[in-house]
């Protein structure tokens, strides 16, 4: 079928649904990228402009992954975006850093975020990179790269992961890609593969549950939130950026509403354990609004940030009073009501 007229926040959006085999798509993906962004930026949609020094891996962390300066993956960002920009654009001063950056990248990806870089001083040698990134993010051009990189290198990677794994609850689906966002998807022990080999190392027994949905670890069966449980352990033990310490927190506490609405429910109905259309964060707790699928994680601007989100689909405004999300200092606010999170069903 022939397209034409897409807005340019359809197209943005189109960039970042993604396009991996298996895994989050539709509702329970825009719900994933709305908690995902909540913690990381302090708000449910994706901050294209947001760039701050790291103070966890060193240099800058900016976009919608958080992409790094010291590991390269901002690197990345700029070099789709000069497919346009041929290297005449805003980070051309910055280029000698950014390739030294690079060349200490490993490939197994970001890696994780319990330490900090070995590269402490280089925020100073980029002064005003966040300059030239916040220019930049006005353009389509460069939130397109962004999309780019987002996809191939976080969103698909771990939706392919999660089907190797034979994932098919959409909590867990989501955690994973959680996890990349904030590790890399790396082999490093604080990578996301490497979480995920360390996790099923510890699979040395059947794990039996309640969801009906079983894994195959090991030659032994697993019960997927028992795995997702395990998991979350693992990544704990990575994890010191607020941001990752929350999201944790929430899908912990996540999956405590899920087994709570099965033990209660009449005929032990496993329904609950599937994501419906809403994921209630109390709203009146630091303006963050309703993580909800009336919702969307792309601001309606395809030309700067927007307080009124979009649809996904069509780039039209959301539904009246959804608008004006109040941001909130990232990682702090989710973990204060990582407690309130509730499933609506």
């Amino acid at each position: 079928m022939k397209l034409s007229r897409v807005s340019p926040a359809a197209a943005l959006a189109m960039s970042l649904l993604g396009t991996a085999s298996a895994g989050l798509s539709g509702c329970p993906q825009n719900l994933a990228f709305q908690i995902t962004n909540v913690a990381q930026f302090g708000k449910i949609t994706f901050a294209f402009d947001a760039c701050t020094v790291d103070k966890v891996r060193g240099g800058y962390r900016a976009g919608v992954a958080n992409f790094n300066t010291a590991d390269g993956s901002a690197w990345k960002v700029i070099q789709e975006y000069r497919r346009t920009t041929k290297g005449d654009d805003e980070f051309t001063p910055f280029d000698s850093v950014l390739q030294k950056s690079d060349t200490r990248r490993t490939s197994s990806g970001r890696g994780d975020d319990s330490g900090s870089s070995n590269n402490d001083d280089e925020a100073n040698s980029l002064d005003g990179f966040c300059d030239a990134w916040e220019a930049a993010a006005i353009s389509r051009t460069f939130r397109s790269a962004q999309g780019s990189v987002f996809t191939d290198n976080y969103f698909d990677r771990s939706q392919s992961l999660a089907d190797n794994l034979g994932l098919t609850l959409s909590i867990s689906q989501a955690q994973l890609y959680d996890a990349a966002i904030s590790h890399g998807t790396g082999t490093q022990k604080g990578g996301l593969l490497g979480m995920i080999q360390t996790t099923n190392k510890n699979v040395t027994a059947n794990v039996p549950g309640v969801t009906g949905s079983l894994l195959t670890i090991n030659g032994f069966k697993v019960d997927e939130i028992k795995w997702l449980q395990m998991f979350l352990n693992v990544r704990s033990a990575y994890t010191k950026a607020p941001g990752a310490k929350s999201s944790i927190d929430t899908y912990n506490s996540m999956i405590h509403n899920m087994m709570a609405a099965y033990t209660n429910s009449d005929n032990k109905d496993r329904t609950v354990f599937q994501w419906a259309g809403k994921i209630n964060v109390l709203s009146n707790v630091a303006g963050m609004g309703n993580v909800s699928c009336e919702n969307s994680y792309l601001d309606a601007s395809a030309n700067g940030p927007s307080t009124c989100n979009g649809s996904p689909a069509t780039g039209q405004n959301s539904v009246a009073g959804q608008c004006n999300i109040a941001p909130a200092a990232a990682g702090v606010a989710l973990a204060a009501v990582a407690l309130a999170v509730a499933l609506v069903m």
